[in-house]
């Protein structure tokens, strides 16, 4: 009888294991995985912040910011400051191929570079921003964003994908 009960024991605890492996296999698998459109995410985003002190970006704008073809990509999401005094910023790109992304963020960390060093020494406010910005990417994803909502604008990404 003792035998029979360390058995079960034995085989529940394996159960258990590898139930957690599978559920975690399957959260990995599905962050990023590339079928979520950029509209979806935009309302994902726009559910925690507001349009205040941007403008929605063009094609042209995502040349001119960050020397990036909006063609290349299966989607853009760009707002851009809408005054000199603003840095208030949000892009989301979803890429063709993972190998984009590092153009992507490169294109993106030199977009950054620029607004710090536009801002730096008389814009405080614009400064900390900037400093507190977030760029990720995750699967077929990057995002950057300067604002004060950068946080809960990072969690809509991350919960949008």
């Amino acid at each position: 009888m003792k035998k029979q009960k360390i058995d079960l024991l034995n085989l529940l605890r394996y159960a258990v294991v590898v139930a957690l492996i599978a559920y975690i296999a399957i959260l990995l698998s599905q962050e990023g995985s590339g079928d979520v459109p950029v509209k979806t995410i935009r309302e994902k985003i726009m559910e925690v912040t507001k349009e205040d002190g941007m403008t929605k970006g063009t094609t042209q704008d995502l040349k001119k910011y960050y020397g990036l073809n909006a063609s290349d990509y299966d989607g853009v999401m760009l707002y851009i400051p809408n005054d000199v005094m603003s840095v208030n910023e949000i892009l989301v790109v979803k890429l063709k191929d993972k190998s984009q992304a590092e153009t992507v963020e490169k294109a993106a960390e030199k977009r950054l570079s620029t607004q710090k060093s536009s801002f730096e020494g008389y814009g405080v406010e614009q400064t900390k921003l900037i400093n507190s910005a977030v760029l990720d990417s995750r699967g077929y994803y990057v995002m950057l964003t300067i604002s004060e909502d950068a946080d809960a604008i990072y969690a809509a990404f991350k919960k949008g994908i």
